[in-house]
């Protein structure tokens, strides 16, 4: 008589050797993730690198415009304390005396900020091992931001109130003094005098953003070293 529900019994070495057939096939699935693992890190800090290093030759090429302008930037800004001492004085004033600095006052000088390199890196995720780093990029793209503001704002009002305010007494396009009627005025005196509060306020700033610029300098050399 056939019984049902039988089954054969598996021997001692069978168990084994299905172990190690398992054992195989998770240790060849765990060492083929690893590898790529391994693999795609690598490839990601050759991009991370490469990134890093287009955002080192950007924060170089900013440092060389900022540089450029330290000159010009402290000569505006002498000159608008030296306007403004005139103008209180209250010595007679002459063409001769102020025209200098009255055209000179009217340049202004701003900076070419380049932030692509920056930006694309912050936008990447890599292997998320420079956190610090990004931190650091976060804190001048800010600074950038800031500085860039300030210029645009400073740039509008002394086109809207100092050229507009002399208009009718100065050639600016000649560099002529027609009138000293609205340059001697108490409101001319005023809008000098924010001017320099301008300049000082913008040339701090500058020094700030350079200074962050410097520090993010010596990151970026020892991150690609």
């Amino acid at each position: 008589m056939v019984k049902f529900g039988t089954s054969r019994r598996l021997k001692k070495n069978d168990i084994y050797t299905y172990m190690m057939e398992i054992f195989i096939v998770i240790f060849g699935i765990t060492a083929a993730y690893q590898l790529n693992v391994y693999y795609e890190d690598k490839k990601d800090l050759k991009l991370e690198k490469s990134a890093i290093e287009r955002v080192l030759s950007e924060n170089t090429a900013n440092q060389t415009a900022f540089e450029n302008l330290i000159g010009n930037r402290l000569k505006l800004e002498r000159d608008t304390r030296q306007l403004a001492r005139f103008l209180f004085a209250g010595d007679a004033l002459s063409e001769d005396s102020i025209a200098h600095y009255l055209f000179d006052i009217n340049r202004t000088h701003k900076p070419i900020m380049q932030m692509e390199a920056l930006n694309f890196y912050l936008n990447t995720n890599y292997t998320n091992k420079n956190s610090g780093l990004k931190s650091e990029l976060l804190t001048l793209k800010g600074l950038y931001l800031e500085l860039r503001d300030v210029v645009d704002y400073y740039v509008r009002m002394k086109e809207k109130y100092y050229g507009d305010f002399l208009v009718s007494d100065v050639d600016f396009g000649e560099e002529k003094i027609i009138s000293l009627d609205k340059i001697k005025s108490v409101e001319f005196k005023n809008l000098v005098v924010n001017l320099l509060s301008n300049e000082l306020e913008l040339n701090e700033l500058f020094d700030r953003v350079f200074g962050e610029s410097l520090l993010l300098q010596e990151v970026l050399e020892e991150k690609i070293e």
